[in-house]
């Protein structure tokens, strides 16, 4: 079979750009060929240009960093998808892609929030509306990116969504609204950097990126007391901080390669992400994580905590040795392989249909 994944795999982000990666390796790993899709959305374009920091009025010095490390950044992205993922020739636009048809048996959009309104500018693409054969249309762990459906929200999910041929989302939630839309409650599966073995992911790893024992602060979201509790650990352990919006060590070597390498070797993890929260565990890291920055909860980590039956990996800044409070990860690694079992499963019912 040939598979042609559709998500986003332009944006400048690491769990964005490893659970492609990861999708399209596991489809490989069962027997089959697998690309990517080298769709450029043009709202994903412009978002992730360098040049976005000038378009959002910042001031100008404020501006001009942001570019440098864009550009940076923007390389070492590149240079990862060239080595390591399959893509498709180029489509700018959706204007040629029902030629797209006739080269793949099949097609799967996701993971990451391929149906969220807000990501893609309203691009109705990600629901490959470009597929006329159903059979051919899947989704694998495609998710909103809400809970409830926002007002204003311009798809109208019970047209695109009604001749998927398979389905999965990656939330609960996302399965109520296709249920409450479609009529259809699709099966809720891993997301991909899950389903891939921490062998797999072991095989991206690079040397050792600096000397010193070291804590790595990887945050997405704004934080709380993250950075205090981070600071504070380092100082009682002895350990250096890499942080990954700061540390210069980190902006210099920071393809999605390299964010591994950083996960892989790092004494202790402090972080506010999914991804972060997914590649402690496959590393088997001590780690802590902030769940609630005072505005949301990190929903999608608190239940992979919960699942995986990890408890107490909460920051605690009264208590930061916590940390050390040892993780049962033979039991983790058991669910988890339960878990991505099911999630394989689904996989399969793709591809070898």
């Amino acid at each position: 079979m040939k598979i042609g994944i559709l998500t986003f795999h332009r944006a400048v982000n690491y769990g964005a750009v490893l659970q492609a990666y990861a999708l399209q390796k596991v489809i490989e790993l069962m027997g089959h060929d697998a690309e990517i899709i080298d769709y450029r959305c043009s709202f994903i374009e412009a978002e992730v240009s360098p040049l976005a920091g000038f378009r959002n009025k910042k001031g100008f010095v404020s501006a001009m960093k942001q570019m440098i490390f864009r550009c940076k950044k923007n390389i070492a992205f590149s240079g990862f998808m060239k080595k390591f993922v399959n893509l498709s020739k180029r489509y700018s636009s959706k204007k040629n892609m029902s030629e797209l048809e006739e080269q793949y048996d099949r097609f799967i959009t996701g993971s990451d929030q391929v149906w969220n309104f807000g990501c893609s500018g309203s691009d109705s693409t990600y629901f490959l509306d470009f597929v006329k054969e159903p059979r051919k249309k899947n989704s694998y762990a495609a998710s909103f990116g809400f809970d409830k459906l926002p007002q204003g929200d311009p798809f109208d999910y019970s047209i695109l969504l009604r001749d998927f041929y398979k389905m999965s989302v990656r939330e609960q939630s996302a399965a109520k609204i296709v249920e409450e839309k479609t009529g259809i409650l699709p099966m809720v599966t891993l997301d991909p950097t899950l389903i891939l073995d921490s062998d797999e992911w072991k095989k991206l790893v690079q040397k050792r990126p600096c000397k010193e024992k070291y804590i790595f602060v990887y945050y997405i979201r704004e934080p709380k007391d993250l950075l205090d509790y981070a600071y504070k650990l380092a100082e009682e352990k002895g350990c250096k901080v890499i942080n990954s919006k700061k540390s210069m060590e980190f902006l210099s070597k920071c393809s999605p390669q390299d964010f591994l390498t950083w996960f892989y070797y790092a004494d202790y993890v402090v972080t506010n992400s999914f991804h972060g929260t997914v590649f402690s565990i496959l590393f088997e890291k001590q780690f802590a994580i902030e769940l609630d920055n005072g505005k949301s909860v990190n929903n999608r980590s608190k239940e992979l905590l919960q699942l995986l039956k990890i408890f107490n990996r909460e920051v605690d800044i009264k208590d930061r040795n916590k940390i050390d409070d040892k993780i049962e990860y033979s039991e983790a690694k058991r669910r988890l392989l339960e878990n991505r079992n099911k999630s394989l499963e689904f996989v399969k019912s793709i591809v070898d249909a």
